[in-house]
């Protein structure tokens, strides 16, 4: 049964001070880190379990490490975005995975998803959740929230085989040509190569070589200037349609189909793409790719490898809309192995309930139910086992 203290018993554990103080430990941990990690374990029993979104359910992140189990010396975690928004304990979920990277540095890693940004905290609720919980001290916190989401990776390669990250495939960045240093009328030293906009015409694909060159998208990743690469990275979503185009659907990212999946396989020596940021309300009434009402889906199988989704948020969203029958989908947690590394097992969890009762701090009536059509920078599978199951699944063409 899931509990709370409240505000107060907040407060009294973790001063605002205190708070802060984590935080930025934890940001000046996070800033030394590059926009890719590699992970790269080499104990034979040695486990990369990843993350998918979490979306401040406190509770249900508690019950999954009970059932997945902990960090440790040869058991990796991988938290691939989306910590805060939509439930009512993004704060304590965001603190808690700060301390754990903090005590496991190189155990434990956290990406970068949408939610990690000013616009969507401020939509979806986690800034109203900070101020209600730390009243007049809640604006620093928060400011020391943003910063922290500034620094934070996007991506992970685990051991040569696997790419975790949060949305999906990028665009390849344009770059400006600059006059050698030296002929005149040069205004200024500039750096060579710097993205600064978005491709002309249709889109061509990214590689791995760009993720890693790329910046961590700042404060508010808005999919324009240097921060377009970043914002591919945390809003793109995978379609069955072949072809590489804008994400109407959300207002950002892209849209890619399974044989830019395949290219992309094959160009960076991949076998695997593991992604999250599609919870059961994103795939509701879709035809074309699996539901996620089992926490997990594979949704490109090409003959380089697959593409699968992975989401960690049973019975989400805490809050659903009045008048709206609840989703109640399991969570899942995605678990790679060696000597491959790139066919995941998938552990699966039902969510924590009673919750404790507690009111929303957004209007979920009034907000996109999915994350569609976000204005930023302006303010299933067949494998169905119940409950804390497991499954098996290679990636076979």
């Amino acid at each position: 049964m899931a509990s709370w203290g409240g505000v107060e018993a907040l407060r009294s554990a973790l001063p605002a001070d205190r708070a802060v103080q984590l935080l930025e430990a934890a940001y000046t941990l996070l800033k030394l880190e590059p926009s890719v990690l590699d992970v790269n374990p080499t104990a034979a029993e040695a486990t990369v379990t990843v993350v998918g979104d979490t979306h401040g359910q406190l509770h249900d992140v508690l019950h999954m490490l009970e059932v997945a189990g902990y960090p440790s010396p040869s058991s990796y975690f991988i938290f691939n975005g989306d910590f805060v928004d939509r439930g009512a304990w993004g704060l304590e979920v965001l603190v808690f995975l700060a301390a754990l990277k903090l005590a496991m540095p190189d155990r434990v890693m956290l990406l970068r998803g949408n939610h990690e940004s000013s616009t969507c905290t401020q939509l979806y609720g986690f800034r109203t959740e900070v101020l209600r919980k730390y009243g007049q001290e809640g604006q620093r916190v928060y400011r020391m929230c943003k910063q922290l989401f500034a620094v934070l990776p996007l991506a992970a390669v685990v051991s040569g085989a696997t790419l975790v990250l949060h949305g999906g495939l990028f665009r390849r960045p344009v770059t400006r040509q600059v006059r050698p240093a030296g002929l005149p009328h040069l205004p200024k030293k500039r750096k060579r190569n710097v993205p600064n906009r978005l491709t002309p015409g249709p889109p061509m694909l990214g590689s791995l070589e760009d993720l890693r060159a790329s910046g961590k998208g700042g404060i508010d990743p808005n999919g324009t200037g240097t921060s377009t690469l970043a914002t591919d990275v945390l809003w793109s979503d995978p379609v069955v349609e072949a072809g590489l185009r804008l994400n109407d659907s959300r207002g950002v990212g892209l849209i890619f189909g399974p044989e830019i999946t395949q290219e992309f396989l094959v160009v960076n020596g991949l076998r695997l793409i593991l992604r999250s940021h599609e919870g059961p309300d994103a795939r509701w009434g879709r035809e074309d790719l699996p539901g996620m009402g089992e926490g997990f889906s594979i949704d490109h199988v090409t003959p380089a490898g697959c593409l699968m989704t992975v989401f960690s948020a049973p019975d989400y969203p805490q809050f659903q809309a009045d008048g709206q029958e609840r989703y109640h989908n399991l969570g899942a947690v995605a678990v790679l192995t060696g000597p491959t590394w790139d066919s995941p097992s998938f552990v699966q969890y039902e969510a924590v309930h009673p919750r404790p009762v507690v009111d929303a701090t957004y209007e979920y009536n009034d907000v996109p139910g999915s994350d569609e059509e976000m204005e930023l920078g302006v303010a299933g599978s067949d494998v169905s086992l119940g409950s804390e199951g497991n499954a098996d699944h290679k990636c076979l063409a």
